[in-house]
């Protein structure tokens, strides 16, 4: 499966949770825009960046990369994203069927990859932990937002 298959099921899978919470979504055209889905919350839109995120078998943990990736033609570019570019980004994990859910000044303050521990070899829960399944940040994100207009 391509990397860009993968994306879209990632993507509609985060549609698919927005709409059962009762929140409306916006599809971009193209893929100009640093973000690939908008939510409507009360009013309140909600930039968001969808990844996909890979098994690494040597370690067991789930990695996503957390820069842009462009390609044109043979050359690939990667750069990192800014605080401006969207206000969460939702790292799937498709064989588990769950997000981990990084408002953007967190996943920005990564350095080029997440590592996600899903298993319970450690001790000490890792620091992605906050963030499994948080899709209350968005929900109080976008009524702060609300709140202020």
């Amino acid at each position: 499966m391509s990397t860009k298959l993968k994306g879209d099921i990632a993507e509609q899978a985060a549609i698919l949770h927005a709409l059962k919470q009762g929140w409306g979504c916006l599809l971009p055209i193209g893929d100009r825009l640093p973000y690939d889905v908008a939510f409507d919350i009360n009013g309140s839109l909600v930039r968001v960046q969808v990844k996909n995120a890979w098994m690494k078998k040597d370690s067991g943990n789930y990695v996503v990369d957390n820069r842009r990736t462009k390609t044109n033609r043979r050359i690939m570019k990667r750069e990192s994203y800014k605080k401006s570019d969207f206000d969460f980004a939702l790292v799937y994990l498709e064989d588990k069927d769950l997000f981990y859910i990084f408002p953007v000044e967190v996943f920005i303050s990564y350095g080029s990859e997440i590592h996600i521990v899903e298993s319970q070899k450690r001790q000490r829960k890792p620091r992605s932990s906050e963030f499994r399944e948080a899709w209350h940040f968005i929900s109080q994100w976008a009524a702060q937002k609300e709140i202020s207009v």
